[in-house]
């Protein structure tokens, strides 16, 4: 099998992920679009052990597709995957992950974050961080059909520049035109959400003295 096979690339960077604590136990998915189809992590799996037979090809657009190996299936997030290539036609990945600060910074009412004013956002595409971009955040409903229709609703909107949205103390969830602008995508975006986590626990503890 070809080294840059989608399988071999998302088996590898799945790892990669869990082993910074990003997909740790069966948390988080991640999916690349290619000639062949929709290639995503399956269900339920061990994202520090998935295996080549863990990652299923499916149809791009929304259809029936065919149970892996072994009654494996596709991601119980495929309709997130799904509508963000539709609605961003130049993404070739979509990489979503459960870390603590995803979690803590999401947990809030309001519909978005404004981020701080970081460098690192340019390698986001925000060519003046000055302008504090918002960062889309979309509530963890039941069914993943409903988040995906919320995502549809908002998204594009020139508020929201940024390559990434967050689910209410979940995850979060970045795409990128190849898979390795998608994970740089995500590397900011997280290095932000724990700038986010570490000012505002400097700022309780300022309020304390």
């Amino acid at each position: 099998m070809d080294d840059h096979s989608p399988r071999l690339q998302l088996r590898s960077l799945a790892r990669r992920l869990y082993r910074r604590g990003w997909m740790e136990g069966t948390a988080g998915n991640l999916s690349m679009r290619t000639a062949e189809g929709l290639f995503i992590t399956a269900s339920g799996c061990p994202k520090g052990s998935l295996s080549l037979e863990d990652i299923l090809c499916i149809p791009v657009l929304e259809a029936p597709f065919s149970i892996g190996p072994d009654d494996r299936r596709p991601s119980a997030e495929t309709s997130i995957h799904r509508v963000l290539y539709h609605i961003f036609p130049e993404t070739g990945a979509v990489l979503h992950v459960h870390t603590v600060e995803a979690s803590l910074v999401s947990d809030t009412a309001d519909p978005a974050l404004s981020l701080p004013p970081l460098e690192v956002l340019k390698g986001l595409g925000i060519a003046d961080p000055e302008t504090r971009p918002l960062l889309p955040v979309f509530d963890n409903d039941r069914l993943v059909s409903d988040i995906a229709k919320k995502i549809t609703a908002r998204l594009p909107d020139p508020r929201f520049p940024l390559p990434a949205l967050l689910i209410r103390r979940h995850g979060t969830t970045v795409w990128g035109r190849t898979i390795a602008e998608a994970v740089r995508h995500l590397e900011l975006m997280e290095f932000c959400l724990r700038f986010l986590v570490r000012k505002n626990s400097l700022n309780r503890d300022e309020d304390m003295r």
